[in-house]
């Protein structure tokens, strides 16, 4: 069986609009999705998540908030989401062609950047259960260099085929991310194609992390969408 995951940082819409970039999402049929909103307080109100997944076509979807506004607080105070699914939110979103089975929210290490998190879900595909994990990490490196050694270990607790999607602010042969390929391989390969900034990419920091039982039957490789500082990141992978 032959599918399409991507991996996006849609910025909350805010170079964009959510219907253009429900658009590219379609694309695919597994989309990871970083800095999406629940009636948060820049972008587009209402479920972001929500709303990509009907415009989309992909019409299961997953949220999971990182950070929430403390209520009262004015300018808006941002703090630690106590739960994903709490309003205002901010944080990652998975939507899929395919069903989607049982999925929690794990805080990652917080030490001087704000609070980042993993939606760990099951994408049920007619082929069986893969297991998904979609997370943003840091872009302050005493935060990234505490993140990606948690990230491993629970990458290493979910049943395989696993894949891993996301913003990871980090390119693959920086050591903390190095340790990553050691479990799995990127869809991009050794030396994957840059995607951000999105007008003159230089850094390949948005990948697609697969386990042995999954095939790469074309390699990761940005979209030339102008719809975030990001560009869009897509592999065709088979079971």
């Amino acid at each position: 069986m032959e599918f399409s995951a991507m991996t996006y940082n849609i910025r909350l819409g805010l170079e964009s609009d959510l219907e253009t970039v429900a658009g590219i999402l379609g694309e695919a049929d597994v989309v990871a999705v970083q800095e999406v909103g629940n009636d948060w307080i820049e972008g587009e109100s209402g479920n972001q998540a929500q709303i990509l997944s009907r415009l989309s076509g992909l019409n299961h979807h997953r949220f999971a908030a990182a950070l929430t506004i403390r209520g009262g607080t004015e300018p808006p105070e941002v703090r630690p989401a106590p739960t994903a699914d709490d309003k205002p939110g901010f944080g990652i979103a998975l939507l899929s062609r395919f069903p989607l089975g049982p999925w929690t929210r794990h805080r990652l290490p917080k030490r001087q950047d704000r609070q980042h998190c993993i939606l760990s879900g099951t994408v049920v595909t007619p082929k069986g259960p893969v297991s998904v994990l979609v997370t943003q990490l840091s872009r302050n490196p005493i935060d990234r260099a505490a993140q990606i050694p948690a990230l491993l270990r629970h990458a290493q607790t979910q049943a395989s085929p696993l894949m891993v999607l996301g913003d990871l602010a980090s390119e693959v042969h920086d050591e903390d991310l190095a340790q990553l390929g050691t479990f799995l391989r990127n869809a991009g390969g050794e030396d994957p194609h840059p995607s951000f900034p999105a007008d003159l990419p230089e850094q390949a920091v948005d990948h697609i992390y697969v386990s042995k039982e999954i095939e790469v039957l074309s390699p990761s490789m940005p979209l030339p969408f102008m719809g975030s500082t990001h560009l869009p990141v897509m592999a065709r992978l088979g079971l």
